[in-house]
């Protein structure tokens, strides 16, 4: 009788080894496949970082402290949301959210310093009209530029000055400037630069010639812009409303109503639902408020 009690108490403890053997094969076998895709998407937002911080915006910050920042956000909004909501798929919406939050951290940075570089543009096109008619050379007008000019037209110009001190050709210093500011306007300036020093001609009516233009382009952004405020603002509080409201209903009117949504079969199905909509929703107002001059 103890040896027939005995045994099924052994087997039971040989199905707990023998299952948590399995598990632990599992999670290794999903770690050695989807390590290096991982660790290739890390190392491709270290680098996205690079290039946003150190080229676009010229902060020197350390891509891999910026990663490691992101990582913690991305977290703490994934604890917030599910201590928030007590349901897994809150977390995991959390984590969502808090991973497009440094992406789009970096854009606003990006477009406000590209607002304040196209704003300053016309000035320095005027200031190096005035230094050419002075009877200075281009590279000596650019210096004016970089010594006299605002942040973050000056830093633009020092870093394309020293890159021709390096050794760079003045027209492949002024693509690169191009590339990396990313503006129209500073297109069409480099270009007409390298145009002018290849065929010649009165630097100071071709300079003139440009702000007129850039301005001109500028001002018919600047109506589009006033044109569409309406619709951009539509498709902010489009994407800001369902937050906004579960929000009021959480803190105010209903906790726990929200967290049976999140823990509900269907509730689940009506957020998945909502999301979806909202997302759509959303770029759909942006693709038709987005006018390019």
């Amino acid at each position: 009788m103890m040896c027939l009690a005995q045994q099924p108490q052994g087997l039971g403890q040989l199905e707990i080894i023998v299952g948590s053997a399995v598990v632990f094969l599992v999670c290794a076998a999903a770690v050695c496949l989807a390590g290096r895709p991982v660790i290739g998407m890390i190392r491709a937002q270290q680098r996205r970082f690079d290039i946003v911080l150190r080229r676009n915006l010229m902060i020197d910050v350390d891509p891999r402290f910026a990663m490691v920042v992101s990582g913690v956000v991305v977290l703490l909004a994934g604890l917030i949301v599910y201590l928030m909501t007590s349901s897994l798929l809150g977390g995991l919406i959390g984590l969502a959210g808090g991973a497009l939050l440094p992406s789009a951290a970096l854009r606003y940075l990006r477009a406000r310093r590209l607002r304040k570089l196209e704003d300053q543009l016309v000035s320095g096109i005027q200031t190096l009209a005035s230094g050419v008619r002075a009877g200075l050379n281009l590279v000596q007008a650019m210096e004016m530029v970089a010594t006299d000019g605002p942040d973050p037209l000056k830093q633009e110009f020092v870093h394309l000055l020293r890159e021709y001190d390096y050794g760079v050709p003045l027209e492949e210093a002024m693509d690169n400037a191009a590339h990396r500011i990313g503006s129209g306007d500073y297109r069409l300036l480099f270009s007409a630069l390298q145009t002018h020093r290849q065929r010649g001609g009165n630097l100071g009516q071709t300079l003139d010639r440009i702000a007129a233009s850039i301005r001109e382009i500028q001002r018919l952004n600047s109506r589009t812009k006033a044109l569409t405020a309406q619709g951009r603002a539509t498709a902010r509080w489009l994407g800001a409303m369902p937050i906004v409201v579960v929000a009021i209903l959480y803190f105010f009117v209903d906790p726990a109503g929200v967290r049976s949504l999140f823990a509900d079969a269907i509730g689940k199905i009506i957020i998945i639902a909502i999301v979806a909509l909202n997302i759509v929703g959303f770029l759909w107002v942006k693709k038709v408020v987005s006018i390019d001059v």
